[in-house]
């Protein structure tokens, strides 16, 4: 009987000691659920080429980066090249610093700094910001816009350009400087 008591007291010993040098549990909480975005993928220096039915690439896009969010229809964009060609084989050349790609409309809102240009001609645009549809290969801007040609300068406070004609309108308060 003495040994089970000592076999008890033992045990009773060993398991307050047990608890007394053993850290404290940490109480894990699961992250709280809330309806912010997320980012649901990302990509850095990344190209898109897009094929015409003939199977020659008609545009291409290479990105910094892409920040695909939750809940969100569009894919944040930094240091944006866009390459395309114009029917009668003019070569354009957009970039930006910053802009959202809308997939569903195969669109461009490009910011921070916008130029375009056509490597043929070398004619150049540059505007603060504007919008890209690359489907019908047209652009607009309302901001001011310069467009600079081989003699001349003219700025604008929008415009509407056509990639495939090379068909650039400037509109509201447009002044023509030649060199």
């Amino acid at each position: 009987m003495r040994f089970w008591a000592f076999i008890g007291a033992s045990v009773l010993v060993g398991t307050l000691i047990w608890l007394y040098i053993t850290p404290t549990s940490v109480k894990i909480s699961e992250a709280p659920l809330n309806d912010r975005p997320v980012i649901t993928s990302y990509v850095i220096n990344g190209t898109r080429t897009h094929f015409s039915a003939d199977g020659k690439a008609s545009d291409i896009l290479k990105i910094n980066t892409a920040t695909r969010w939750s809940q969100t229809n569009r894919t944040e964009l930094t240091g944006i090249q866009y390459f395309a060609q114009g029917e009668g084989g003019q070569q354009w050349q957009i970039e930006a610093a910053e802009g959202d790609f809308f997939e569903v409309q195969n669109e461009l809102a490009l910011s921070k700094g916008v130029e375009i240009e056509e490597l043929n001609q070398l004619a150049t645009i540059k505007t603060d910001a504007m919008r890209l549809f690359i489907d019908e290969k047209r652009a607009s801007g309302i901001y001011p816009v310069t467009l600079t040609g081989r003699t001349s300068v003219t700025t604008g406070s929008s415009f509407e350009l056509d990639l495939n004609t090379s068909t650039a309108t400037l509109q509201g308060g447009v002044t023509t400087h030649y060199e």
